[in-house]
């Protein structure tokens, strides 16, 4: 009788630990728009649905009160990206714009800001290192591009790795990737880039589902080396992906195999080098990004099947201990401030003008400076500017002759600085 308790009782507890971690519906007042092909990322306490086919203004999910609220459209139709979040800002780049399947690669880096709900026009990317559906991954303040597809879903598949520094507004590319591959997402753990699923877009003719990638790449970071190791399981393209105890978690797709969208989640024992699978996912889904927070996955919105729809609005969340936890820092705008008001200049030297980012840990995107002509700015900044926070720059002025102004002005509507200058004999 004691061994017939033990046994059930065991059952019983491995039930509990099954269902403790399966996939649960996201709790949400009210609903996000349906869209595919679209970005879903966290910054601070708010989660940014942006983008997918046709440009519909996005969605934001409150986490403090659990409610989805709509924000600013897109200045552009974005679609095929992953976006990333780096000190309070939202980042867009390896993204398409336009129709199917001759989509163009969008030429410039675009900034959203949460706390003003404004988009911002960045940096352009370099020419010959633009395409779209990449992989898009920050480490140590640097954004990672990697792969992706430069002429819509028909050709150009591309196994570029670069590295953007964007407090430097600096490009460096790094070694190429073992395996080309486009409609797929990548994430950094324990100093890997994890790169899996995608597949070459257009390289089987009459099958835009098929041309799938089985080799899974890594990037060490350490020995600035790719290797390939297992192939995944159940080779799928427009994917996103997941971490659970900072393995990698694949999820969703599409492929030629089925027409409904992959529900599968697939995790990759970086320890052991080995997949296995996790509880799949409630609704298949293609074409959409995951979030990671507090060892949770949420995942939302894509399609329900291969190809264009029917596009979802439905979200879920899966945790090891089946507990929700959005408990993270919030956003907090700093000030732009100058050392000083007025700056006398012997006229014909120069003088250093000191301009710094005060409080707060959202960076701060700077979009003019301008300054009198009888004035110039030796070491004049590449525009738009991003200031991290807490930091600060020098701005080396020549004073030529009489009175002038300085004016530098942030995103937004806040922190227009104006300084009066004047060149003294």
């Amino acid at each position: 009788m004691m061994k017939k308790y033990l046994l059930l009782s065991l059952f019983c507890f491995s039930v509990i630990s099954l269902n403790s971690q399966s996939w649960k519906k996201l709790p949400a007042n009210g609903e996000a728009q349906e869209r595919h092909e679209n970005a879903f990322v966290q910054a601070g306490k708010r989660f940014i649905l942006i983008g997918g086919r046709g440009n519909k203004p996005i969605d934001i999910y409150h986490t403090e009160n659990q409610t989805w609220k709509q924000g600013a459209q897109p200045p552009l139709e974005m679609h095929h990206f992953q976006a990333v979040s780096l000190d309070g800002l939202v980042y867009v780049l390896g993204a398409f714009t336009g129709g199917w399947p001759d989509e163009d690669p969008i030429p410039n880096i675009y900034i959203y800001d949460p706390l003003e709900d404004l988009w911002i026009k960045g940096p352009e990317i370099p020419e010959d290192r633009r395409r779209g559906a990449a992989g898009v991954a920050v480490k140590d303040k640097k954004i990672y591009l990697v792969n992706g597809i430069t002429n819509g879903h028909t050709s150009g598949w591309v196994n570029w790795f670069d590295e953007y520094d964007l407090y430097k507004n600096k490009w460096k590319k790094l070694p190429d990737s073992p395996n080309a591959r486009d409609h797929f997402q990548t994430v950094i753990t324990e100093n890997i880039l994890f790169v899996a699923g995608g597949r070459k877009s257009g390289s089987v003719q009459g099958n835009g589902f098929a041309g799938t990638i089985n080799a899974t790449d890594i990037y060490d970071f350490d020995s600035e080396k790719w290797r390939t190791i297992a192939e995944i399981p159940t080779p799928r393209a427009g994917t996103a992906i997941g971490l659970v105890d900072n393995n990698p978690v694949i999820l969703g797709g599409e492929s030629d195999s089925q027409e409904a969208a992959h529900n599968e989640a697939e995790i990759f024992d970086l320890g052991k080098g080995e997949w296995k699978s996790l509880p799949a996912m409630n609704k298949g889904r293609h074409g959409t990004q995951a979030i990671n927070l507090n060892k949770q996955i949420i995942i939302g919105a894509g399609s329900g099947n291969r190809g264009g729809g029917p596009e979802l609005q439905s979200f879920e969340i899966y945790s090891r201990d089946n507990k929700l936890n959005f408990s993270t820092e919030a956003i907090l705008a700093g000030d732009l401030k100058a050392s000083e008001s007025n700056l006398d200049i012997p006229k014909g030297k120069t003088k250093n003008l000191r301009i710094s980012h005060r409080g707060g840990n959202q960076a701060i995107v700077i979009t003019e400076i301008t300054i009198s002509d009888n004035f110039t700015i030796l070491n004049k900044e590449s525009l738009p500017f991003i200031l991290a926070p807490r930091s600060e720059f020098e701005l080396k002025i020549q004073g030529n002759e009489g009175p002038g102004k300085l004016k530098i002005k942030r995103a937004g509507k806040k922190d227009t600085i104006n300084i009066s200058l004047n060149a003294k004999n």
